[in-house]
């Protein structure tokens, strides 16, 4: 039977709700935004078309995510998030069968912009950071560390094991067995041990929630209550939050979806751009986790300016086009940026507007924050196209970046007393 989550000795229930949703966004970002590549050929072969064609599926799901996410954060602040995650669960299982049994490239788009979408919201990181919002106080910054590793871990788990179903069974059978097999987990393991909020008891037992510490700051209505749409958008820090942590991370999109083919164009060779991608990929994994270890010490502003500035710096080196080692060593150093700010816009978002409407502030910052990216991915595309280099992008990317710090540092923000980080 379904039901509450169990103690495990004197483990923190916080902890097994996190590693449930953590597999659960896992999953499903594994399943969807990596494993989109695998399907590509395999489809334009039997239906006759263009990569850019198949590639409108993909553009399809990011429309959706921005349309379907505020919608997906209100039910996660109104209803129990273990529900709204078991619903996800089984819209992606349908959302794959559609597309499997689809003989029509609508139906399928129709499947990818509904259903997918949905279930991405629902079961992806705006659930779990939302869930582990509630669930953490003095330890939050960490916590949503490990959460934002969940789409790294994703793709190198999921993609070899997606690719090898395609090559044993056909994608239409592959995305089936995917489908349903990641649905079954996800239902079962959020039903048995997430709960949306923390009971008393849990706030009680465990030197974690002070509820009297974690309010919202001073622009919004405190309390439990659950703030309206209009309440959000009217507020400053919700702009501030969306433009400033939007700009660096659309800026982090359009240099990804660019990477390969501006190291390649720089005269290293596929091995070569292959390793500094990977080792940009591992310091992400780290800046991921420091920089939300560090969220429970520091001012989140400073930590903020600090992952800009090795954006900042990231985009300098390119610039410069360093020999191949030189290059590898900035990357380690400074891929933490591409990771980093994953955790801080959680928790800048957690600390402006408290735990009660964290779902509907995450969801409706979506479509502010999508639609930065796609002026960012299309603007690098289109300066490529017209002066055969990223140089000009890069350049002005570095400006949004700068621009970004004036957004987060004109918040309105409770800074951590001695007396708080002495608790973390």
């Amino acid at each position: 039977m379904i039901g509450t989550p169990p103690r495990v000795g004197t483990i923190y229930t916080g902890w097994i709700v996190l590693f449930a949703c953590f597999v659960s966004a896992m999953l499903i970002v594994g399943a969807t935004i990596y494993s989109f590549q695998l399907f590509v050929i395999p489809v334009t072969e039997e239906f006759g078309i263009s990569r850019a064609t198949a590639n409108n599926a993909y553009i399809s799901m990011l429309v959706g995510l921005a349309l379907w996410s505020p919608l997906v954060g209100r039910l996660l602040d109104k209803f129990d998030a273990k529900y709204v995650i078991m619903f996800g669960a089984l819209s992606f299982g349908g959302a794959f069968t559609l597309v499997a049994m689809a003989q029509s490239l609508m139906v399928m788009m129709v499947g990818i912009f509904v259903m997918l979408s949905i279930a991405v919201c629902s079961c992806g990181g705006l659930a779990g950071n939302a869930v582990t919002v509630r669930w953490f106080q003095k330890r939050r910054g960490r916590a949503l560390g490990i959460m934002s590793v969940t789409s790294s871990v994703g793709g190198a788990f999921m993609v070899p094991v997606v690719s090898y179903l395609i090559s044993s069974y056909g994608w239409r059978t592959a995305m089936l067995l995917t489908g349903w097999s990641v649905a079954i987990i996800i239902f079962v393991l959020v039903g048995l041990f997430v709960r949306g909020r923390p009971a008393q008891a849990d706030i009680n037992d465990f030197d974690e929630l002070d509820t009297q510490v974690d309010t919202p700051l001073q622009d919004i209505p405190t309390g439990d209550k659950t703030l309206s749409l209009k309440q959000i958008v009217t507020t400053r820090n919700y702009w501030l939050v969306a433009m400033g942590c939007g700009l660096l991370l659309a800026s982090d999109q359009a240099v990804l979806t660019s990477k390969f083919p501006f190291l390649v164009d720089s005269g290293f060779t596929v091995l070569q751009a292959t390793t500094i991608i990977s080792t940009m990929t591992i310091s992400a994994v780290a800046g991921k986790l420091i920089i939300g270890f560090m969220a429970d010490y520091f001012d989140v502003r400073h930590l903020f300016a600090l992952v800009a500035l090795f954006h900042f710096l990231l985009l300098a080196v390119f610039l410069m086009r360093p020999d191949y080692w030189s290059l590898l060593i900035f990357v380690s150093i400074f891929g933490a940026a591409v990771g980093g700010i994953y955790p801080v816009w959680s928790s800048l978002t957690a600390n402006a507007f408290g735990p009660a409407s964290i779902g509907s502030v995450l969801g409706f910052m979506a479509p502010v924050m999508q639609g930065l990216s796609i002026i960012f991915v299309s603007f690098i595309g289109e300066v490529h196209s017209r002066t055969g280099a990223y140089d000009v992008a890069f350049q002005g990317f570095m400006v949004t970046v700068v621009m970004s710090v004036f957004f987060i540092y004109a918040m309105k923000f409770q800074a951590k007393s001695p007396a708080d980080t002495a608790k973390g």
